[in-house]
């Protein structure tokens, strides 16, 4: 499976209840036509989703679609989790499996201290709750 579309299409056709799409930014900005059709294709059917930078690194210094993304996400009445993935610093072995050969950030503390709040207010922005 590589769009939203395709995981709830499956999902419909097994018909479990205890089934649901999990939505990676990362992955979408290369598999979607956009950000917010994506998430409006999982639609009832979102149950996760990941931030995750255009370039795996700090949230709002790369490409990707942050607009549309939390626009989406307030579109299709999703309340759950939002789990911020990035990786600003792994070791060799590690980096070399994820297909991470550069470094995407000067300090892995950015991540905390200036992709959170970019997260925080975009998504505040968009009129999400980030309590």
């Amino acid at each position: 499976l590589n769009t939203a579309r395709q995981g709830a299409e499956l999902i419909e056709r097994v018909g479990a209840e205890n089934v649901f799409v999990h939505l990676d930014t990362y992955h979408m900005n290369i598999e979607e036509a956009g950000m917010a059709q994506g998430l409006a294709d999982a639609g009832e059917h979102l149950g996760y989703v990941h931030l995750s930078e255009s370039n795996r690194g700090v949230p709002g210094r790369g490409t990707l679609d942050w607009k549309g993304t939390f626009t989406g996400l307030k579109d299709v009445g999703y309340d759950g989790t939002l789990t911020l993935e990035s990786f600003v610093h792994l070791a060799p072995e590690i980096a070399s499996g994820l297909a991470v050969w550069r470094p995407v950030a000067e300090r892995p503390e950015d991540v905390i201290e200036v992709g959170l709040p970019f997260i925080v207010e975009s998504a505040t922005d968009a009129g999400l709750s980030m309590s």
